[in-house]
């Protein structure tokens, strides 16, 4: 059997009687062609999604649907933040479609001493209409939300509630310091949440860089922030598969992100599994 054909209204969960946007009716009228008493299904974006029958037209062109049952939420234990610089061309839209359609909480893009992108009204609009479009596409019941561009320094400030902070730059040649534990993957970083962390363990960022990765100030301006160096493998990835891969790895494999593995009594907890020593993410690449 088919899936059936989705659509989004912020209002889902509270209204018995769903009146879709002009966008959505457009889309379920003109362009599905889908006639009263057609099934779909319908989501609002935070969560909660219901089966629907289409069951008519308003004055106003507006299409009505009727709200049924709940489906189950197809939501990520975690809600996980990408911060990503902002590429070149339209690569971002791609950007927010793909972590939306993976299971992101929310994509905020970064303006960073090395990003080549800008944000424009226009853009930001684009982008969230991508999110839109990859959450109703994966059968989401949330979607991502693309937050305004900031500049780096700006955002590193507002971080400081995450529970969990990544940073992709690979430690490489450089000394880790004094409160780093190994992180299997690659990656090295704080033993548990700092003191301004907020009480849910389930609030990750993760920030992509640009083609060429962050400078060693923004890395430093980091690290004393709290974020641990999140250091998948030797490839170097263009910004759009790093974010990708990163927000994969993060809400798949929380155990591994945090630094900790089952194990035997007595073994090292903080050895990386031979399972991950292979190539992902090393933070933001060149073309």
């Amino acid at each position: 059997m088919a899936r059936a054909h989705r659509f989004f209204a912020p209002a889902a969960g509270e209204e018995a009687e769903i009146r879709l946007d002009r966008g959505e009716s457009h889309r379920l009228w003109r362009v599905l062609r889908l006639r009263p008493g057609a099934e779909v299904e319908v989501f609002d974006g935070a969560g909660r999604a219901f089966s629907a029958r289409v069951a008519g037209v308003d004055a106003d062109g507006r299409r009505r649907l009727e709200r049924g049952a709940p489906v189950a939420a197809r939501e990520a234990a975690r809600r996980l933040t990408l911060a990503v610089a902002i590429p070149k061309g339209d690569a971002f839209t791609e950007i927010c479609r793909q972590l939306s359609e993976i299971g992101a909480a929310a994509v905020a893009p970064l303006v960073t001493e090395r990003s080549e992108g800008a944000a424009t009204p226009a853009r930001l609009r684009r982008w969230r209409a991508a999110a839109l479009a990859g959450a109703r596409q994966s059968g989401r019941a949330g979607m991502a939300e693309v937050l305004p561009a900031a500049g780096f320094g700006d955002w590193l400030r507002e971080a400081g509630h995450f529970s969990r902070r990544w940073i992709a730059a690979p430690a490489r040649d450089e000394a880790r310091g004094p409160s780093s534990v190994s992180i299997p993957g690659g990656a090295t970083g704080p033993t548990g949440p700092t003191e301004d962390s907020a009480v849910s363990p389930d609030a990750v960022v993760a920030a992509i860089g640009p083609e060429g990765g962050f400078t060693p100030d923004e890395v430093a301006a980091a690290l004393r922030r709290g974020f641990g160096r999140l250091d998948l493998g030797e490839r170097i990835l263009r910004t759009p598969t790093a974010a990708v891969v990163a927000a994969w790895r993060l809400l798949n494999r929380p155990d591994e992100e945090a630094g900790r593995r089952a194990s035997p009594a007595g073994a090292d907890e903080a050895s990386p599994p031979a399972s991950l020593r292979e190539p992902s993410v090393s933070g933001g690449g060149r073309e």
